[in-house]
């Protein structure tokens, strides 16, 4: 049974669980995400069983920022440019990915983002390591948006979820393919604000 916290007194039991290579339910500048220690593959099979979610399909990651993203990634001119323009915000980049990065979370290039979610990026930052950001829902249902939502769906499944009550109803981020030069997903960011910051 997960343990449940308000988010105002969340962010210690989390760090603990994460360090302890069990998994979080926490909100997103988005929608709840699953959180987990990225560079742990145990921990990413269990974000894998909680969602039901197929192995091919690769799992992004929230950074505290650029110096956090090469800890996973191989950040080009390019990607620097979008950090610099978009992040914090609604971008997700895809990069080439270290040799650090569990074959379970991806295996074909790396997808962060820099949350602009407060609680997410201070968990991301005071755990020092990336953490799945995953949405929190089965695989193939909706986003979740509500704690009491969550809370139904979860609670068997996860260790901890952070109650953040509701969260605003946001469009996905837009993901962005930086090897191939392309859009995966669009989203707030449009692909022209893309190709002008990267003159």
């Amino acid at each position: 049974m997960a343990e449940i916290v308000k988010i105002e007194q969340a962010i210690e039991p989390a760090l603990r669980i994460l360090e302890q290579g069990g998994i979080v339910v926490y909100p997103t500048e988005t929608s709840y995400g699953i959180g987990a220690n990225a560079l742990n593959a145990e921990a990413v099979e269990k974000v894998r069983l909680a969602k039901e979610q197929p192995s091919d399909k690769p799992i992004s990651v929230i950074v505290a920022g650029e110096k956090q993203a090469e800890q996973v990634a191989e950040l080009d001119q390019k990607a620097r440019k979008l950090i610099h323009n978009f992040m914090p915000g609604p971008l997700t980049l895809i990069c080439k990915q270290r040799e650090i990065v569990p074959k379970n979370l991806a295996s074909n290039g790396i997808a962060f983002r820099i949350s602009s979610n407060p609680f997410a990026l201070e968990l991301a930052e005071k755990f020092g390591k990336p953490i799945t950001a995953t949405s929190a829902n089965l695989h193939g249902h909706p986003a979740i948006y509500s704690a009491k939502e969550a809370i139904g769906v979860f609670s068997q499944r996860v260790d901890l979820i952070v109650d953040a009550g509701d969260l605003p109803r946001k469009e996905a981020s837009t993901i962005y393919d930086i090897v191939n030069e392309k859009i995966l997903r669009k989203g707030q960011i449009k692909r022209e604000e893309i190709l002008e910051a990267l003159k």
